[in-house]
């Protein structure tokens, strides 16, 4: 005979052992904390709970969760559902939860800003200028010496990133 183990706090299954059999009125004994009732196979995210003298589907959200309002983490131990502020889906930088699609957003805007900030020639010149300390000296030296060489690095920018148009 097979017992099927259970938790003695959560009740939450554990595995099935083979029962010894009893020395004194026949059959087997069953150890503390299992039953002989054979539970089935949880669906994904649940584990089967010995309640009432039958196993239940309950569900398991035991790990990291995060807060829909602060998004900062927590690690949850309890078996059950999660309460409404918590989930069990991983925000990244400038979501905020959205309630209507039951999932983080704001992330994908920030990164087609982001892109478009980018791509622009505004960016992409401020990467190539000088420094202005740079240009300074440049203009300094260009004035002494009669030379173009701050016109000529500021042009090479900006033939290489024209305006949009």
């Amino acid at each position: 005979m097979i017992a099927y183990s259970y938790d003695q706090h959560t009740k939450e299954y554990l595995g099935e052992y083979p029962c010894q059999p009893d020395p004194e009125e026949g059959g087997f004994l069953i150890p503390g904390n299992a039953t002989d009732i054979k539970p089935e196979q949880p669906k994904e995210g649940h584990v089967m709970v010995f309640e009432d003298e039958k196993w239940v589907e309950v569900e398991d959200h035991r790990g990291e969760v995060w807060d829909k309002e602060s998004k900062l983490s927590e690690f949850w131990e309890k078996l059950g559902e999660l309460p409404p502020n918590l989930t069990k889906k991983v925000p990244q930088f400038c979501d905020s939860w959205d309630e209507e699609k039951d999932s983080w957003t704001g992330h994908e805007e920030w990164l087609k800003r982001k892109y478009n900030h980018e791509s622009s020639y505004k960016f992409r010149r401020e990467k190539l200028y000088p420094e202005v300390k740079e240009q300074l000296d440049m203009l300094y030296w260009d004035k002494i010496n009669g030379t173009t060489n701050w016109v000529d690095s500021i042009t090479k920018v900006k033939e290489k990133y024209p305006k949009d148009k």
